[in-house]
């Protein structure tokens, strides 16, 4: 099962198990996960699983200020991919892959996440 985790300037707030078909992503009650940022709309995002590819979906709800996955604008669904940074207002979401039972799980995963986008951002080019 996968789990999408909230962070806060790095430090993880929440663990969301990704246990259900279709999860929902916004500031309404009736959401899945439910985001208090004036920023996000009252249905955001969506996650879906898809069973033919066996992997996760993310899909913007036509909402105001638009999903990024990785610093990028999603203008169709996308499938996620383990460390995938999700953004919706100002509020940052880590898709992990991967079942992550408690908050020192979460934290090792974002860490993990962490070096590996600065090993890819630090890698110099051959030349």
């Amino acid at each position: 099962m996968a789990s999408l985790v909230l962070t806060l300037e790095k430090a993880v707030s929440e663990i969301y198990p990704l246990r259900e078909a279709l999860v929902s992503v916004g500031r309404d009650d009736d959401c899945t996960i439910q985001v208090l940022d004036g920023r996000v709309s009252r249905k955001h995002l969506q996650i879906r699983f898809d069973t033919a590819t066996g992997s996760h979906i993310a899909g913007d709800y036509r909402s105001a200020n638009g999903v990024f996955i990785n610093g990028k604008q999603i203008l169709m669904d996308v499938a996620l991919n383990d460390g995938d940074r999700i953004r919706i207002g100002d509020t940052t979401l880590i898709y992990f892959a991967a079942d992550l039972p408690d908050k020192a799980a979460a934290h090792a995963a974002v860490k993990k996440a962490d070096e590996w986008a600065k090993d890819t951002i630090t890698q110099s080019r051959p030349g």
